[in-house]
């Protein structure tokens, strides 16, 4: 998802730098990355590999912020060619790029003290699977009190269809027939979610589930789940539970 900030005038107070950058890890500081020459270029891919390697599999790069980790910014035109020169390091190993966010940030006029001209710097992520992997894994325990909704969630998350109310959703994640009748786990379950590596989910149709509810506020979704108890709820969103195949367990 793109977020977009805008950061206040220079000299104003306000904070406007990162960390300075660290040689260890998987974050990149990068000011421009313009029209380099080809041993700078396989620079920049090497470099990049070893970022990844920093993140099994993951680096974030900050393009328009210097080593210090000033927040300088670029130009339109200075930020599009950073970002092709990004996007050819990222094919040249088969990583992916996904722009994270985006930072505005406006220049000072030394005459009058107004904003003369809006810089950018953006975060970007770059993704590959290392090669001896099948896949990037993330582990995520989910936690809370009794009732408070855990098998619910991750049924929604890993199947693609709210729950009506009365507990369905949870049935995807019950594993014997005591936790069917309580309504209640008494096992440590293990659910997959998967995505892709620009972030989309890969759970069979659950990415209309996913769009259907990023797209509406949280008083929308306090209205739609008021279903009627004869209503079937996959008519509401553009989900098909029977193309979606159960994910294993590990």
């Amino acid at each position: 998802m793109e977020h977009t900030l805008e950061i206040g005038l220079r000299g104003h107070g306000i904070n406007e730098n990162l960390p300075p950058e660290d040689a260890e890890g998987n974050i990149e500081y990068k000011l421009k990355l313009i029209h380099p020459t080809k041993s700078r270029f396989e620079h920049l891919v090497t470099q990049m590999k070893w970022r990844l390697q920093e993140g099994h599999g993951e680096a974030i790069y900050e393009i328009g912020v210097e080593d210090s980790g000033l927040l300088t910014g670029l130009s339109d035109s200075e930020m599009d060619l950073s970002v092709h020169t990004l996007r050819r390091m990222a094919s040249k190993l088969g990583a992916t790029v996904t722009l994270l966010r985006n930072r505005t940030i406006p220049t000072e006029n030394q005459e009058n003290g107004e904003a003369a001209e809006f810089r950018h710097a953006a975060e970007f992520l770059v993704r590959k699977v290392p090669d001896d992997q099948q896949f990037i894994e993330l582990r995520v325990a989910v936690l809370g009190n009794a009732d408070a909704g855990k098998s619910t969630l991750l049924g929604v998350l890993t199947h693609g269809e709210l729950d009506n109310g009365r507990g369905r959703a949870r049935l995807n994640v019950f594993r014997h027939l005591h936790e069917i009748q309580s309504g209640r786990t008494s096992s440590i379950s293990h659910e997959i979610l998967g995505f892709d590596s620009v972030g989309e989910v890969v759970n069979c149709t659950i990415k209309s589930l996913f769009r259907w509810l990023t797209t509406r506020t949280p008083e929308q979704l306090k209205t739609s789940a008021r279903i009627p108890r004869r209503s079937s709820p996959s008519s509401i969103w553009p989900v098909t539970r029977s193309t979606c195949v159960r994910p294993s367990r590990a």
